[in-house]
């Protein structure tokens, strides 16, 4: 990663997350559909484009990393306390290894509706906007 985008996303709310991504890379159809979930949104940057230390995708805005694609079939969000509470009850689940705000939608499931990965990515979206 070069030297300013490491300064930009260094952060105590990033390292968590940026630890947990050290190393793990995502599916090409989880990353398309983070991609397409956060298309509608402003300032949006991703990670894999900075560097290709992160071959897993991430996205963030306002040096908040908000959204990441790992593995097969996992998308995360980081979420305020009352979103992440909702998303759990409507399937997601903890996602502690990116850390403690962040839930985790599992993609491609038989016994699921289809996940709105646009209401997710947009409550991430602007949770990261006033964290800053």
């Amino acid at each position: 990663m070069d030297r300013e985008m490491e300064a930009v996303l260094n952060n105590p709310i990033n390292s968590t997350v940026l630890e947990y991504l050290s190393g793990l890379s995502a599916h090409s159809d989880i990353s398309e559909s983070l991609g397409a979930a956060v298309e509608p949104l402003g300032d949006v940057n991703y990670l894999d484009h900075i560097s290709t230390d992160f071959p897993s995708e991430g996205v963030f805005s306002m040096s908040i990393i908000f959204g990441i694609a790992v593995n097969m079939d996992e998308i995360g969000f980081r979420l305020p306390p009352e979103m992440k509470n909702r998303a759990l009850l409507s399937g997601a689940e903890l996602f502690h290894e990116a850390g403690s705000e962040w839930v985790k939608i599992l993609m491609f499931r038989d016994d699921w509706p289809e996940p709105d990965l646009r209401f997710w990515a947009r409550k991430a979206y602007q949770f990261a906007r006033i964290e800053r």
